[in-house]
């Protein structure tokens, strides 16, 4: 799933830089609104059947159906509440331009409850390669189309009908490979089951995708489509790492977890998946709101500079996200999804609150508000762990400490290095030198400060990566001198 997404997020930002190059901050402001909706509604769609399916211990046809059946339902619903409801709402608040872009994305619910079953089957029998493999062809096939109706003078609607078609293939590959078809059977007593697990997974779901979409919804209704685009483009490098760096735990962790039955096990589980990704991911988004506005310049050009730096301001608080979404996971595996809506619940006012206070001081205030509530809030979730399963919240910490100081040592070393050292240098040269430096400072700091703590880093990672990385990773450890 890493490899996967990296080859995919590289193929489609690369689509969007040459996209964004050609088209304009309110295009793609236009769009990026009517995607919070289609995403908002995607869940709806889904209706948390999805995680219903995976968590299930034995596969059931009339169980399955029944979730099929349900997802087609929802997504009937869906649809016509987007074209006659929300299009109108998006027309009176926000911009008339929207709506139509909004109706004819609204065909997306109806694929999406097509396939949200068969996405299950695949997930819950760790089928990830197909899973992988699907995003690929569908990001490099849609954005092919949507860069030649670019050029071709379509404007905006080159981002639609990219979309349109990205998920068309998605949903054929994954309903294809999946190798099932739903029968003519459905449970009434299933579905009041699937409705109780996925009610409050679904709620916290919406919650949740609202609250982390606040600060853009506010931008583009208080600021305007184009302060949009600057927002929107100013996040987009973070969210290809995230579909790199983050998303593939993110998939494949609840398919897991939810094959443990004990629940110490499972929060000992979770605790070496904090570890790891902690080490792995922390560096790669400090490393990130280091060099932000230098990348943005370089990558999209002069005309999105107050891009970089809403990326810097973002990245800064990518960190604890990365400790609360693990969190998540095992509340969900556990059945504890009641849970997992309250800190939803809890983020969505948050984002509100500091949204609504940081509008009004600008962009880049706004992102660093976004950064300042995640730290705030992920005490939150660090409370409930310790209320189900346990561990108390400075043990969390403790396990998060070590790369989180280094990536902060790491980032303040490479603001001295672009002070004095990369600040006259060609923008290429320095992009490379500061990546380069990023990279040695903070494997000096997890090797002399917290050596024994990247000890234990490595041998729990060799003991959960594939055989064939194992050798890799022996060579590390040989290296710097931790076997």
């Amino acid at each position: 799933m890493s490899l996967a997404a990296s080859g995919n997020s590289i193929i489609s930002f690369i689509i969007f830089i040459v996209l964004s190059r050609i088209l304009s901050a309110t295009d793609i402001g236009l769009v990026a609104f009517a995607l919070i909706v289609v995403e908002i509604g995607k869940l709806i769609v889904n209706a948390g059947i999805t995680q219903a399916v995976i968590q299930r211990a034995e596969w059931d046809n009339t169980y399955a159906s029944t979730c099929f059946y349900l997802n087609v339902f929802f997504s009937v619903i869906v649809t016509f509440v987007t074209m006659f409801v929300a299009a109108p709402i998006l027309a009176h608040y926000y911009e008339p331009a929207a709506a139509p872009i909004l109706k004819v994305l609204a065909i997306i619910f109806f694929l999406e409850g097509l396939k949200a079953v068969h996405e299950g089957k695949l997930k819950r029998e760790f089928s990830f390669r197909v899973i992988a493999l699907r995003t690929i062809v569908g990001s490099l096939a849609s954005g092919v189309l949507g860069i030649y109706l670019a050029f071709n003078g379509f404007g905006v609607w080159a981002l639609v009908w990219q979309q349109i078609v990205c998920q068309l293939l998605i949903s054929y590959i994954t309903i294809s490979s999946a190798k099932w078809m739903p029968n003519f059977s459905y449970s009434w007593n299933y579905s009041k089951q699937i409705l109780s697990f996925s009610t409050p997974l679904t709620g916290a779901q919406i919650i949740g995708n609202i609250g982390s979409k606040i600060f853009e919804m506010l931008v583009g209704i208080m600021m305007g489509p184009a302060a949009l685009g600057f927002f929107r483009v100013g996040g987009r490098a973070l969210y290809i790492l995230q579909d790199v760096v983050l998303k593939p735990l993110e998939t494949t962790i609840l398919s897991a977890l939810s094959r443990i039955e004990q629940p110490q096990q499972q929060a000992l589980g979770v605790m070496r998946i904090i570890r790891m990704s902690c080490y792995i991911t922390f560096p790669i988004f400090f490393g990130a709101a280091a060099i932000g506005p230098e990348f943005i310049t370089f990558a999209f050009g002069e005309k999105w500079e107050m891009s970089g730096y809403i990326m810097t301001a973002l990245a800064i608080g990518i960190a604890p996200l990365v400790v609360s979404q693990q969190i998540n996971a095992v509340l969900t595996a556990s059945g504890n999804s009641h849970l997992v809506m309250v800190l939803a619940s809890i983020t969505f006012v948050a984002n509100c609150v500091f949204g609504s206070i940081a509008i009004p001081f600008g962009l880049i205030a706004t992102a660093l508000a976004f950064s300042l509530r995640s730290y705030l809030t992920l005490f939150f979730n660090l409370q409930f762990f310790k209320r189900v399963y346990g561990f108390g919240i400075l043990h969390v910490l403790k396990i998060a400490a070590p790369s989180f100081i280094s990536s902060l040592l790491m980032f303040a070393g490479l603001f001295a290095i672009k002070l004095f050292v990369t600040n006259s240098l060609p923008p290429v040269l320095a992009l490379i030198i500061l990546c380069a430096s990023g990279a040695v400072i903070y494997a000096l700091c997890v090797r002399i400060i917290f050596k024994q703590e990247t000890k234990i880093f490595l041998l729990e990672t060799i003991d959960l990566v594939p055989l064939k990385l194992k050798p890799v990773l022996g060579n590390i450890q040989r290296l710097i001198k931790l076997t």
